[in-house]
């Protein structure tokens, strides 16, 4: 019964963890509005990336500076060593490097900003792990270490990847904040059986579970401390460094994938959060094995319209296209775009379309271009990697979607099966 005297029905969940002779030791539990639970965990969410994100970028702003500093100086060592074939090379591959490089940093930044949105798919724990690890190798102190223990065969998991990426991010700055200057973090996954569930939670439903855990070499926790660091706004940090939300919002994403966590501490030699995720029958032990890629065909004098208002990514697209076999039409914007395409909208076999244009937008020009030619023929590129935006090009009519940067393969690939009208749309 509310306030006001009004009926209101909420949601109860406990959580507790037992010992070997299933004895309680303690247990976590919340009692919340169904109807405004959902908002008030994408607030949470949301609240709590924010903040990782503003402690990362310090060290994000370190890394692109090294990254850019790499790339001009092997740009000028190039045009240098350009009779000298192999320290050319070398250059170039250090250039490739660090381009690569910086679009990874990029992608993780975009990932841990974006807002909440469960979307499940097989995941490969590994590469995740790896990910995680290349991020923060730049970010965290130098005295501090990352160790990393992968079985071999660690079987997919269904799960949001985007929201993984946020436990183990939230689990790494707390382990960072409890070492203080030096020490190790070590990330280790592995295949286990059902026993952990059946012996902690009554929830356990799995037969099999991938254990995920981030240990580290720090100052430990007491009894009290460990009975409340899953409570929301609970925190050890002093001024000010910490809103309290991280492992609150761990124990939820957990929740969301029927999952469980636990955690093993000794005061002056550290802690470990165990993350247990379960194996779904539909999945193999054994990630799938990537085919060696086809030797890409060529075009066949095709028209393509680019319309980008990056004149070097502009100029980069026409040369690559035309070595590949297409005639190439090219506009800076999206009304020289539709000009363009008025003029030679029979000759016009497959538009490249960056969806974000200034003044008229992508979206605009793609609404305008299926008004003229209901079956045209639209690859969408955009540098914004929201699922909305992907989402909002096919619905108005684009046959496949660029997330940039993109690999010149992936670029000539897609090209290619739109042509032959065998896009696929994956949202």
């Amino acid at each position: 019964m509310s306030r006001e005297g009004k009926i209101t029905y909420v949601k109860e969940s406990v959580v507790g963890k037992v010992d070997p002779m299933r004895n309680t030791t303690y247990m976590v539990g919340r009692i919340s509005d169904e109807v405004n639970e959902r908002q008030l965990e994408e607030r949470l969410f949301q609240s709590q990336r924010l903040e990782a994100l503003g402690t990362l970028v310090g060290g994000i702003a370190h890394d692109f500076n090294n990254i850019l500093n790499v790339i001009a100086g092997h740009v000028s060592l190039m045009e240098r060593w350009r009779s000298d074939p192999e320290r050319f090379m070398r250059s170039y591959e250090a250039v490739k490097k660090a381009t690569e490089r910086g679009a990874n940093t990029t992608r993780q930044l975009l990932t841990f900003a974006r807002k909440i949105e469960v979307t499940t798919e097989s995941v490969r724990i590994d590469d995740l792990v790896d990910e995680i690890v290349d991020l923060l190798k730049g970010t965290f102190p130098e005295r501090i270490t990352f160790h990393v223990e992968l079985d071999k065969g660690i079987p997919e998991i269904s799960a949001d990847s985007n929201q993984i990426h946020q436990a183990l991010l939230n689990l790494c700055m707390n382990a960072r904040d409890a070492i203080g200057e030096s020490g190790t973090i070590t990330i280790a996954a592995k295949n286990s059986g059902n026993d952990f569930g059946t012996r902690h939670y009554l929830e356990s439903v799995a037969e099999r579970y991938v254990q995920l855990s981030v240990s580290d070499t720090g100052s430990g926790m007491d009894s009290d401390t460990l009975q409340h660091i899953f409570e929301p706004f609970f925190t050890t940090k002093k001024d000010g460094r910490g809103t309290g939300l991280g492992l609150s919002v761990v124990f939820g994403i957990m929740k969301a994938h029927k999952g469980f966590i636990d955690v093993e501490t000794k005061i002056g030699e550290g802690t470990t959060f165990y993350l247990y995720f379960p194996i779904m029958s539909n999945f193999t032990d054994e990630p799938p094995r990537l085919k060696e890629k086809d030797e890409l065909p060529n075009g066949h004098d095709e028209l393509v319209l680019i319309i980008e208002d990056e004149e070097s990514l502009r100029d980069f697209l026409k040369t690559i296209l035309e070595e590949s076999g297409y005639r190439v039409l090219l506009a800076p914007d999206g009304i020289a775009g539709l000009q363009e395409y008025r003029k030679h909208t029979k000759e016009i076999d497959l538009v490249l379309l960056d969806m974000g244009l200034p003044e008229m937008g992508g979206g605009e020009v793609l609404k305008e271009l299926v008004n003229l030619n209901s079956k045209v023929k639209v690859i969408a590129a955009s540098g914004y990697l929201e699922p909305e935006v992907k989402i909002d090009a096919y619905d108005i009519g684009a046959s496949e979607f660029l997330a940039k940067p993109y690999q010149t393969n992936e670029l000539l690939g897609k090209v290619r099966s739109v042509l032959e009208g065998k896009a696929r749309r994956q949202i």
